[in-house]
């Protein structure tokens, strides 16, 4: 059976568990493409309350969870952890990247459905991730790459982080997805709709496969390989017709 069979047939499990025994379940982190399956599902589970749980905002992969308050009558609470890792010794912290941390975590025998984001702050990360793995970091991961390091539970509302983005305007023929991409990126528009032939394209966690579909301010653009970009805004049309473009790129 196909990975995208075997995730509608657990997700239609899950949903199913949590309406007939009335408790919480909730899956392994998914990534944007499997998030774009469960959302594709919602109308058919929609006899479950559910939402995805990523740990903040722009959460790149995240957690279905299945069943609510409303439901049940009690608010149960999702097994989820923020650990921060951090240098052991400032002064000779290497500048570690998001593949550095991931490696060291996945050498303690961590898979990476386990992990949500990773988000690096400086010579500190964040990690999201299930909390028996925050624990199981806490414990173990005392190395990333030569770097000595230290991991603690933390709560992610004090952790003071910002993500940080780099604003980005131009001119557009229209607010047409492959178009935006183009932009955002400084591809031609053929390389853009190859992108999204090749499933790497994804509109508020949802595939988009066509480059036809209008954007709008708000909306968040993640593309495999590139990386993720807000619409913040749209400005006035040139005489040519032309619609700026304001954009923020996450950093």
């Amino acid at each position: 059976m196909k990975e995208e069979e075997l995730l509608r047939k657990r997700l239609a499990e899950l949903a199913d568990k949590a309406y007939t025994q009335s408790v919480y379940t909730y899956t392994h982190f998914l990534n944007e493409y499997e998030q774009s399956i469960y959302k594709e599902m919602q109308k058919e589970l929609s006899f479950t309350d559910s939402h995805l749980e990523g740990g903040h905002e722009y959460f790149t992969r995240a957690v279905a969870v299945f069943g609510s308050e409303d439901m049940f009558g009690y608010q149960g609470e999702i097994p989820l952890a923020c650990a921060r890792i951090s240098p052991v010794f400032d002064k000779y912290a290497e500048n570690l990247s998001h593949r550095d941390y991931l490696g060291a975590m996945m050498h303690l025998g961590i898979e990476r459905h386990q992990l949500g984001d990773i988000l690096i702050d400086g010579k500190e990360a964040y990690v999201f991730c299930f909390s028996h793995i925050g624990h199981l970091l806490e414990e173990e991961l005392t190395r990333v790459r030569h770097t000595q390091v230290r991991t603690e539970i933390t709560r992610w509302e004090e952790s003071g982080y910002q993500q940080k983005f780099l604003k980005k305007e131009g001119f557009a023929a229209s607010t047409r997805l492959d178009a935006i991409v183009s932009l955002a990126f400084g591809l031609s528009r053929k390389a853009s709709g190859q992108l999204l032939k090749k499933q790497k394209v994804f509109v508020n966690g949802k595939l988009f496969l066509s480059g036809d579909g209008r954007l709008e301010t708000g909306d968040v653009i993640s593309v495999r390989g590139y990386g993720k970009f807000l619409l913040e805004g749209l400005g006035k049309q040139s005489r040519k017709g032309r619609q700026l473009i304001v954009l923020k790129i996450f950093q």
